[in-house]
């Protein structure tokens, strides 16, 4: 920090985008970024009046921005950027202006750089042109002697489009009218260079992350002084080469900064050797030196070993030796192997390959600082890149399904292929499963087929094969059941009669689960899905509700949960369906669904089960058993059951402790039909029950129920919108569970 600054004479103009058009390209991150640098400028004490927020906020993210009361505030879309830009900023009375932009970029018609407004569709991006934007603040939209400087923040991609899709785009808008001055003193920076990606972590973008600790840090120490923005960029520039050190450049933002004296400073990368140990944390420090004096230790008594390695690094890396052979030691080849990502994986690779009693997985054990979860080799992430350059939209978006489908917990919002993959490289699996990565993969290839489909497959089993002896296994069983399902989704839909789902019992908080998906017809059940990791039950809603839109067929799909005795009672009808069309509705509304208990039956007993069923099919509702309303107990309930043993079901009059009982007792017995009203209440539960079962055959019940459900949805007087149904057939059972690891 340098001189004190009057920060009533500063202003600021914040946009923050993350809806967009078409919701394939939505981002959460830009809106907690804006509102942490809001924060910043009104602890320095600029006034929410000098500043204008342009914000389109996700849904969920419009609470971050809520408490910011005073400022000015608009959307983000081109009409309003276009008056600000050109007419606000002409009204300043201020000293210093402050600008930052988050959200997507791209290089767009003409390779210039877009900024995508909110109305951007995949497609068709719409934007502002970056560089002219930063040229305006040059121009006489801002007024002649004021503000004497600007400072500007770019926290957006320059992902560049496939060769097709760039020579139909439109080149972005440019809204400075009047031409520079070249007198007002601009410092920009930058997060991305031409054809790489801004990085987005953790709901927030990787490079506003680092300047805005160090500009808190800063003010610290003084929270009344301008920020000397020379040495924050020196600051950062350390912070940049540390994470580059540790995480590889997929991770790491590559900055363009011009500075007060129009000097245009770029940051590419690493350096080597002793000068980098400055930025390396302790514990990077100290694994440095241990695997250098293992790789030493490997090689001493054989003069050549050392220009061997330095050979295979050179051919994996792409890159040069660092000196001559005679003069290799081991902290030069640990420190050439560092500077290129993935280069210390890959060294780990090399030296366990030769017969030097090096264990590669220890090595990975003891050097997890330095590899940050990198296991691929420089050749296999160089192959990688090279399959998913220039992906179609449709495969991009194949893509971001794929890492959805095989990581149902992860938040991801980046759609920029790499650094998705270099994402589902870092989540690390218990042994023995299949790395995320892999599994994302080869489920990208059964989306796109052709030659993409079959490179993607040899890249997948070349990194298996060299991984371990069981992940090739692993990998095989993924592929049957991507098969089974591919080849299913090929017959006629309309054989799909019900959609079964296996849930498993909820822990935890979040009511976490497991998911298997079955979609039976009158031939065979096919997998749809296989979720054997837990996942909060949000994310279950959305599985499900992906499953039927792609699978299900309104009014006739039959939709059966196979629950635990003790999630009976779990309202899977009111789960909200219908993201991705016009409306949401209720499950329930669209589908017959009915709950089925997933509980080990007594095989002693199985028959009971198959018999009362039998009576189902040319069954009344008058033939169901009605069992008491008062206190039961599971002894009270089975010997009622044994006195009706011919009844096909019971009607649940229960509630609470009594209603758990009289399930437990009917599923022991065998019953496959129970029909309750969920809910604490007793009042009106034998009127809503009686109206429900009046006159009717027993199989229609599935169907009549979804009627009366989409009525009282509709209308919230009418009664039967907690009414449940258990119905248990014994002709459709749940298929086994697939013989695979957790993916």
């Amino acid at each position: 920090m340098t001189t004190v600054h009057d920060w009533q004479r500063t202003h600021a103009v914040i946009v923050a985008v993350e809806a967009y058009a078409d919701r394939a390209w939505n981002i959460s991150g830009p809106a907690s970024d804006a509102a942490r640098m809001m924060r910043w400028l009104q602890a320095r004490g600029v006034p929410e009046s000098g500043m204008h927020l342009l914000a389109s906020p996700l849904e969920q993210n419009k609470g971050i921005l809520a408490d910011f009361t005073g400022v000015k505030r608009s959307t983000a879309d081109r009409a309003h950027v276009r008056r600000v830009f050109r007419e606000e900023l002409l009204k300043l009375e201020v000293d210093w202006l402050w600008v930052y932009w988050a959200g997507h970029g791209l290089k767009a018609g003409g390779n210039r750089w877009s900024l995508l407004y909110p109305d951007t569709r995949t497609g068709d991006p719409l934007g502002v042109d970056a560089e002219n934007l930063v040229s305006l603040l040059r121009t006489a939209h801002l007024p002649a002697l004021r503000p004497e400087r600007v400072t500007m923040v770019i926290d957006a991609c320059q992902s560049t489009l496939s060769a097709g899709q760039q020579a139909r785009a439109l080149a972005p808008e440019t809204i400075a009218a009047f031409p520079e001055k070249g007198s007002r003193k601009l410092f920009v920076m930058r997060a991305s260079r031409p054809g790489e990606a801004a990085k987005n972590r953790d709901g927030a973008g990787v490079f506003t992350s680092y300047l805005m600790d160090h500009l808190e840090a800063g003010s610290r120490k003084d929270s009344a002084a301008a920020p000397d923005l020379g040495q924050v960029w020196a600051e950062m520039k350390a912070t940049f080469e540390l994470a580059k050190a540790t995480e590889g450049g997929g991770q790491t933002p590559t900055v363009h900064l011009r500075d007060w004296n129009d000097n245009e400073l770029v940051y590419t990368g690493t350096t080597m050797g002793a000068s980098a140990l400055g930025n390396l944390s302790h514990q990077q420090i100290l694994e440095r030196h241990q695997l250098a004096m293992r790789v030493a230790a490997a090689h001493a008594g054989d003069p050549g070993a050392a220009a061997r390695l330095a050979a295979a690094v050179s051919k994996e890396t792409g890159t040069p030796p660092p000196c001559s052979a005679d003069e290799l030691t081991g902290e030069l080849l640990v420190d050439w192997s560092r500077s290129r990502p993935h280069g210390i994986s890959t060294l780990i690779h090399l030296l366990s390959g030769e017969a030097c009693g090096v264990d590669g997985e220890t090595l990975r054990s003891h050097t997890l600082h330095l590899t940050r979860g990198r296991w691929l080799l420089c050749s296999e992430y160089d192959a990688l890149c090279g399959l998913l350059a220039g992906m179609p939209a449709d495969a991009r978006r194949a893509l971001v399904a794929a890492a959805r489908e095989e990581v149902p917990t992860a938040v991801i919002e980046e759609i920029e292929p790499l650094a998705l993959m270099d994402h589902l490289e870092e989540l690390s699996v218990p042994s023995p499963a299949l790395p995320r990565l892999l599994g994302a993969v080869e489920r990208l290839a059964a989306a796109v087929g052709g030659g993409l489909a079959e490179q993607l497959r040899e890249w997948t089993l070349n990194c298996a094969t060299r991984l371990d002896s069981f992940v090739p296994k692993l990998l095989r069983s993924r592929r049957l059941e991507l098969d089974e399902r591919a080849a299913g989704s090929e017959n006629d839909p309309t054989s799909d009669d019900r959609i079964q789902i296996r849930l498993s019992a909820a822990t935890g908080p979040s009511r976490d689960r497991t998911l298997q998906a079955w979609s039976r017809g009158s031939a065979a059940a096919r997998s749809l899905a296989t979720y054997d990791t837990e996942v909060p039950e949000t994310e279950i809603h959305r599985v499900v509700d992906d499953l039927l839109t792609r699978y299900g067929r309104a009014n006739v799909t039959r939709v059966e949960f196979f629950l635990d005795l003790t999630d009976l009672e779990l309202d899977v009808h009111r789960w909200e369906i219908g993201a991705k069309e016009l409306y949401g509705r209720p499950l329930g509304n669209d589908f017959p669904v009915v709950v089925r208990c997933a509980e080990q039956r007594v095989r002693t007993r199985e028959h009971l089960w198959r018999q009362r069923w039998k009576r189902v099919e040319n069954g009344r509702t008058e033939d169901l058993h009605w069992l008491s309303p008062g206190p039961t107990t599971i002894a009270a309930v089975h010997g009622a059951l044994a006195e009706r043993d011919d009844a096909p079901g019971v009607v649940v009059r229960a509630v609470g402790e009594d209603r758990a009982a009289a399930f437990g007792a009917s599923v022991f017995n065998g019953v496959p039909v129970m029909i309750w009203c969920g809910g604490p209440e007793t009042d009106g539960i034998e009127t809503e029950l009686a109206s429900f079962l009046e006159g009717d055959v027993l199989s229609s019940l599935p169907g009549k129920l979804r009627r009366i459900r989409a009525g009282s949805a509709a209308d919230g007087q009418r009664a039967g919108g907690r009414l449940a149904l258990l119905w248990d057939d014994p002709q459709h059972p749940l298929p086994p569970r697939l013989d695979l690891a957790a993916p």
